[in-house]
């Protein structure tokens, strides 16, 4: 109850009765001082209920039926508000023919289905709406931001009581505020001074040519200029070659470039190549030293390669979960490769990837306190957070000033409700299920399927379809060798060929055949041409395989013009 104004003039008090009457009609949206109270659980509770029928048991969910959608198209603001009922099902509307990611149908992407603890937890966050930016406006959330953190150093091999990192928007913004790391040290003072006051030197970056295109437009924002990223070739298994590597490092610093910046894989988003990290910092010191300069700065990304570092603890020889000695195999090989992430001088991850949690869930993690103070704000510049000098202030030295607390809130859900065994178990079955799949594939495509990333460990498998005339393997390796124009031309109708394939694959799915993914860019042989290859990750554990070779037999049956 609004306390009433008691005003001296007649119509003024008719005027504040009026307003005051307008502002009951829509306070009752506001959460109550204690509790979360009855209208919000019940509105909660039709909420729910509309959820269950978005979410039906197919690839997409639903669409809400054209019958009743008429009375909820809305094509402008409403001048009064209407009911909250009305709009939970207009809302609701726009979350329809999604990919229905919590089902068994749909691996076509690095994008898990969310789990329950992950969800309560980012439910919970909106409720109570924490700000990361400052302690002040995120209390005891800010303790669970460190104590993640602390988790995720442990799984990839840093100190968890030396690392330093945050929670950010995404792997992209992790991507350019480690670039922006790597400008400081390089350039001491270049955050205040620009580039101006560095017009003699000549920054920068080398990645593989499957590095993610955040550090080409990373180095567009920072002013690095994109013709100033070199890209290394790859080797059929999509890792760096070390020996153009340390060619082109060797090149550049003979033509008095400084070379600030290296990015490194950890598991490429659609084949799982990893980079040798080791080889690549090895070859780095081993230069630097010789020619006694600075080693550049190496960050990792392991958007979806971090969680792998769960298997270093199991116990490979016992075998408690049961793998079959194919996973065995690879877990081993898997503990080999993640070992090097210690290597890095700071690393991007994605739980929102293979940590099952729901959008948005990325850390950027350094390995020395000394680099992320580099990025360090003036008090002077946030004149207002410094209402209370003892409080913990992360938005000094993040890009962002609004960070809600949802993604280390969903990460340590998970990590408690699942435990090393629980993310073990998940994983390893996903990375099981990927090596019969790709078993399948070779049994029942010999003629017409190419996997192109056969030994690459993981829970990837990418492959291309070749016409009858072509024996795939042939084919793939003119595609990885040729360079003529008729190898070009060869690449580009392969390359279609698949595109429409794929194409006239979507136009034949039903409700319950697996969503495949398609990129336009999987590897890129001798010619510098784009390969592409359809995709498919199997994290949900109850995908079925069967299905999806059915509809690949169906598509074989096809033909493409």
């Amino acid at each position: 109850m609004i306390k009433k104004i008691l005003l001296n003039n007649d119509s003024s008090k008719i005027e504040s009765e009026i307003l005051e009457d307008s502002l009951s009609k829509y306070i009752k949206y506001i959460l109550p001082n204690s509790g979360l109270g009855d209208t919000f659980s019940k509105l909660l509770e039709q909420l729910i209920n509309s959820l269950n029928l978005l979410r039906i048991d197919a690839n997409l969910t639903t669409c809400i039926d054209p019958e009743i959608e008429p009375e909820l198209n809305l094509n402008k603001i409403p001048q009064q508000g209407i009911p909250i009922e009305t709009v939970i099902q207009n809302i609701i509307k726009f979350l329809g023919n999604v990919p229905n990611y919590s089902s068994s149908y749909v691996p076509l992407n690095v994008i898990p289905p969310s789990l329950i603890p992950a969800i309560l937890a980012k439910f919970a966050c909106t409720v109570i709406n924490p700000n990361l930016a400052y302690e002040s406006y995120a209390g005891k959330t800010i303790e669970a931001e460190k104590l993640a953190i602390s988790y995720i150093a442990e799984i990839i091999g840093f100190e968890p009581e030396t690392v330093v990192g945050y929670f950010t928007s995404g792997g992209s913004s992790g991507n350019y505020w480690a670039l922006r790391c790597a400008l400081e040290k390089a350039f001491c003072g270049w955050g205040k001074k620009g580039f101006k006051a560095f017009t003699h030197k000549k920054p920068v970056i080398i990645q593989s040519v499957l590095g993610h295109y955040t550090n080409i437009n990373a180095a567009r924002l920072l002013g690095i200029g994109t013709e100033n990223v070199i890209t290394i070739p790859v080797t059929q298994n999509f890792g760096i070659c070390l020996d153009t590597f340390k060619l082109q490092m060797e090149k550049a610093i003979e033509d008095e470039k400084q070379i600030i910046y290296i990015y490194l894989i950890a598991g490429c988003t659609d084949s799982f190549g990893i980079d040798d990290i080791k080889g690549a910092f090895d070859i780095c010191e081993e230069i630097y030293q010789k020619h006694n300069l600075p080693r550049p700065h190496i960050h990792v990304d392991a958007a979806v390669g971090w969680i792998y570092g769960i298997f270093k603890n199991y116990k490979v020889d016992d075998n408690p979960l049961g793998f079959n000695l194919e996973t065995i195999s690879i877990i081993k090989k898997m503990n080999s490769l993640y070992a090097n992430l210690c290597y890095a001088d700071s690393i991007i991850v994605d739980p929102h990837k293979h940590g099952f949690t729901s959008y948005t869930s990325s850390a950027l993690i350094f390995k020395n306190k000394n680099d992320l103070l580099l990025l360090q704000k003036d008090v002077e510049e946030t004149p207002y957070f410094t209402e209370d000098s003892f409080c913990s202030f992360p938005g000094a030295y993040t890009p962002e000033t609004s960070r809600p607390g949802d993604g280390p809130l969903m990460l340590l859900s998970n990590l408690y409700a699942l435990g090393y065994e629980g993310y073990q178990t998940i994983i390893g079955y996903a990375i099981q299920q990927t090596n019969i799949f790709k078993s399948q594939l070779e049994f029942n495509f010999t003629k017409s399927i190419k996997i192109l990333n056969r030994n690459v460990p993981g829970t990837s498998t990418i492959w291309r379809f070749y016409p009858n005339e072509i024996e795939p393997e042939e084919g793939y390796q003119r595609e990885l060798l040729g360079t003529t124009q008729e190898d070009h031309l060869f690449i580009q109708q392969i390359n279609e060929y698949n595109y429409n394939l794929f194409l006239k694959g979507k136009s034949l799915r039903s409700n319950k055949v697996p969503v495949l993914g398609y990129s336009n860019q999987v590897h890129v042989g001798k010619s510098g041409i784009s390969i592409s290859g359809w995709k498919c990750i199997l994290l949900h554990p109850l995908v079925d395989i069967n299905s999806i070779i059915d509809h690949l037999k169906l598509l074989c049956s096809l033909t493409v013009k």
